[in-house]
């Protein structure tokens, strides 16, 4: 592994100038380049230099909000513990000060060890943690080096399993860096052991993505669209709208709008075009179009609102082999949601919805004219969210007391 590591850092050095520049740049265009310089370890630190800290590494915003009853706890029960936060988005990286209350949150220099030696010396890191499977081999090798190193919510999907047994001689050098592996399921444990060989250093600890729910009061909604019977397509994918319109005629089968949030949103002006090409009008939301059939969403944090509101919900990402996305997120509003059959990405919240009867799985139009005509059904919600209560609190409980063992063992 270390000719391996050699090889890519060369690479690295060789091709980071030109790609920091042309990154730059697109950012730029696109109005993403604010923190940009971060990611390559030109971090403001002002006064900031704690007692000591652990360092949270999340990919997004979804990552990010998933670890508030961990990183509560852990201030709770260890006052002296400054938390700190790394994400690879800038809405991460907001997300991580205004719901986490980070003591200090910034974007991951990418692979760049001499930023990461800096970040863990001056920050006095005790631990880091890095949520889902972020993988950065220059990340956890030069972290292991001086603290332990913890991955949690760890998944290998199918996809993933196949790439890591393939190059199992290089994935399990890496893994084997970690000082204890979590793991969103029993299956994901199991798949982490096979790269590993037997290792006791794998664990089953459950999804942290299961949230705390929302005070509907808190949640802000779109004036425009209340009152109104509308379908919410949610964080679709690329060929998933063209199938979700078609499952619509042109009385719109009594909705009076039809509301895409397309996972990126920088993809609204394609969706539009997908939309009016199939017959529909559409308008977009930061033209603040309403008057049209489909209002299509290009600005961030309408999601939790439009779920609030909504008549009929569709979660995307599930249509196409993707993976789906976090449903929990609608059913904390109580609502009876649809997805498509490509749900392992978040298996277990889906079979315990399933169990309780709150979700559809639409394969084909008559499955979505099924949900779509149905009655809105009055379903009993409170067993459900107990079982997610205990679920929740067994998870964050395992992770804590873990990390407890060794902020307890270094002192």
């Amino acid at each position: 592994m270390n000719i391996l590591l050699f090889i890519y850092n060369i690479i690295l050095v060789i091709l980071t100038p030109f790609l920091s520049i042309a990154g730059y740049f697109i950012m730029r265009k696109k109005n993403k380049h604010q923190y940009y310089w971060e990611r390559f370890g030109f971090i403001k630190i002002d006064d900031f230099k704690p007692e000591k800290s652990i360092w949270f590494h999340c990919a997004s915003v979804g990552e990010v909000r998933s670890i508030k009853k961990i990183t509560d706890t852990l201030r709770k029960t260890n006052p002296e513990c400054s938390i700190i936060i790394s994400t690879m988005t800038a809405t991460g990286r907001q997300t991580a000060i205004d719901y986490i209350k980070a003591d200090k949150a910034f974007l991951l220099p990418i692979e760049n060890s001499r930023a990461v030696s800096v970040i863990m010396s001056y920050m006095n890191v005790s631990l880091l943690v890095i949520v889902d499977t972020e993988l950065w081999p220059n990340l956890i090798y030069t972290a292991s080096d001086k603290v332990p190193v913890f991955l949690i919510n760890g998944r290998i999907s199918d996809k993933t399993f196949k790439t890591y047994k393939r190059f199992s001689f290089i994935f399990k050098k890496v893994l084997n860096r970690f000082t204890a592996i979590m793991t969103k399921s029993q299956l994901d444990e199991e798949r982490f052991r096979e790269i590993l060989g037997s290792s006791n250093k794998v664990i089953t600890a459950g999804n942290i993505k299961f949230q705390e729910r929302k005070n509907k009061a808190d949640i802000k909604t779109i004036k425009e669209l209340e009152n109104i019977k509308f379908f919410l397509a949610a964080s679709t994918h690329k060929g998933e709208e063209e199938e979700i319109i078609s499952w619509f005629n042109k009385d719109m089968l009594g909705f009076e709008r039809i509301v895409f949030v397309p996972r990126h949103i920088e993809r609204a002006a394609e969706v539009k075009e997908i939309i009016e090409k199939n017959g529909f009008s559409a308008g977009l939301y930061s033209n603040n179009d309403f008057s049209k059939q489909v209002v299509i969403i290009d600005t961030f944090g309408m999601l939790e609102g439009l779920y609030l509101m909504a008549d009929k919900i569709f979660i995307g990402g599930s249509l196409k082999k993707i993976g789906g996305h976090n449903i929990y997120e609608a059913l904390q509003f109580e609502k009876i949601i649809a997805v498509g059959k490509y749900m392992f990405s978040f298996q277990e919240i889906f079979d315990t919805a399933k169990e309780f009867h709150l979700v559809y799985v639409i394969e084909n139009k008559d499955d979505a004219l099924n949900y779509l005509k149905s009655s809105n059904e009055t379903k009993n919600f409170i067993d459900f969210f107990n079982r997610i209560d205990k679920i929740n609190s067994d998870t964050v409980s395992i992770i804590t007391e873990t990390i407890y063992s060794v902020i307890d063992n270094k002192g």
